[in-house]
């Protein structure tokens, strides 16, 4: 700060940038998303809070159901839009629509999968399914060969692109998209899937 900004301070702008400079940093920190309690969960299901502990022993093991659950839909969504018939780009094609429409139908589930960091102690369980599903793209785009480690860049980076069309849709609803989402996950391909 120059002095005669210094001089201009007064302790209420200087309280004022030290209350926005704080709250910007906390609001950076990278944290896991407030999860509903037991007793929040067991009350929206009409239940008591101890039947809801006689199935899930913790907030983290029906935390886990619930992640499970969602990838388990996710991916039947992508299964559903494959067919044997296709070629490798159709196939591509179909996996990454299903992909972007599942994520624009369901924004809260695909925040919770894919817009939060992941809980430590989850990896320490070893605990994170639909990452085998970059292992599964990486191995159709290698031809049936083992994956490389190319493969599996490319897919990431594929995937981070489908994957920003999916948030900015979903969360900049002030965007104005000209082309459909169908149109967009075309361009993508196009820009990352060399035939």
């Amino acid at each position: 700060m120059s002095n005669r900004a210094k001089s201009q301070a007064t302790p209420e702008t200087s309280l004022k940038s030290r209350l926005i400079s704080a709250t910007a940093e906390l609001v950076s920190e990278s944290k896991p998303p407030r999860l509903p309690t037991m007793r929040e969960i067991s009350g929206a299901a009409g239940v008591s809070l101890g039947a809801a502990y006689r199935h899930f022993d913790s907030q983290d093991d029906l935390f886990l159901a619930v992640v499970s659950l969602l990838f388990e839909d996710l991916e039947r969504h992508i299964t559903e839009a494959r067919s044997p018939a296709m070629n490798l780009g159709e196939v591509f094609e179909a996996i990454a629509i299903a992909y972007v429409f599942w994520g624009l139908n369901n924004p809260g589930g695909y925040q919770l999968l894919f817009e939060t960091t992941d809980d430590p102690k989850l990896l320490e369980r070893g605990f994170r399914p639909g990452l085998h599903l970059v292992q599964n793209l990486s191995e159709i785009i290698s031809g049936g060969k083992k994956p490389s480690a190319e493969d599996q860049q490319n897919v990431l980076r594929l995937w981070a692109s489908l994957h920003g069309l999916v948030s900015l849709r979903n969360h900049k609803l002030g965007m104005q998209w000209l082309n459909t989402p169908e149109s967009e996950v075309r361009s993508i391909l196009r820009m990352h899937i060399r035939n």
